[in-house]
């Protein structure tokens, strides 16, 4: 029985890989949440004071410095498709050391934003990394927060969140798709160019949910 169960778990994994994620606004719909819906919030702030710069500050990704170093740059290079201009984390953090910047700090933040005359910035936080195999069947997923705040006020701009995952294996149904299985499984978990697949997946998607800057 518990093996039935899980090949059936699998299969249904392995099929929903390439289902495309639906868009949700808040407040704007009543249907539940699903793990691998696209959840963004667009403030009328966006429209009244659109962002003509935008810095990317580092990620909030705890204990995981190089999935954080990963998140803040595909940030930066997806946000260069709707805004301007873009002050991507190694020159932001190279300014922040020159003129002694604590950027945790409220009032440092207003005189970075002043320094380099630009008003808002975004962040990436990591709330979800798996990374499982088991045998035939291998997964890898990334969950992925966004927000925009203008530096001023610290206003909500945007924000968007989006879990993103694939999967690999096989269901073992002869000898031969078992030693198939376990070698597709294998090979997707040692794979290390998928989770920063992933990321950008998620940031490409979450992206399609902010309207150009203009």
């Amino acid at each position: 029985m518990r093996v039935a169960l899980l090949m059936s778990v699998i299969v249904l994994l392995l099929t929903s890989c390439v289902t495309a994620p639906s868009y949700k606004k808040a407040g704007a719909t009543t249907e539940p949440m699903q793990a691998g819906d696209v959840n963004y919030k667009l403030s009328g702030l966006y429209h009244r004071d659109p962002p003509d710069c935008v810095s990317v500050f580092e990620s909030d990704a705890p204990d995981q410095p190089v999935m954080g170093k990963a998140l803040s740059v595909a940030l930066a290079r997806h946000l260069g498709e709707k805004v301007d201009r873009v002050i991507f984390p190694r020159v932001r953090a190279r300014i922040a050391q020159q003129q002694g910047y604590d950027l945790n700090d409220a009032t440092d933040r207003a005189r970075y934003a002043s320094h380099t005359r630009c008003r808002f910035y975004a962040r990436a936080v990591l709330y979800d990394l798996g990374d499982d195999y088991v045998g035939v069947f291998a997964k890898k997923q990334v969950g992925v927060m966004v927000q925009m705040m203008r530096i001023q006020d610290e206003e909500p701009v945007w924000q968007a969140a989006h879990t993103v995952w694939r999967a690999d294996g096989g269901v073992p149904t002869s000898p031969l798709a078992l030693v198939g299985g376990v070698a597709q499984a294998a090979m997707f978990s040692a794979d290390e160019e998928i989770i920063p697949s992933l990321i950008d997946d998620a940031m490409r998607r979450m992206m399609r949910t902010l309207p150009l800057a203009s």
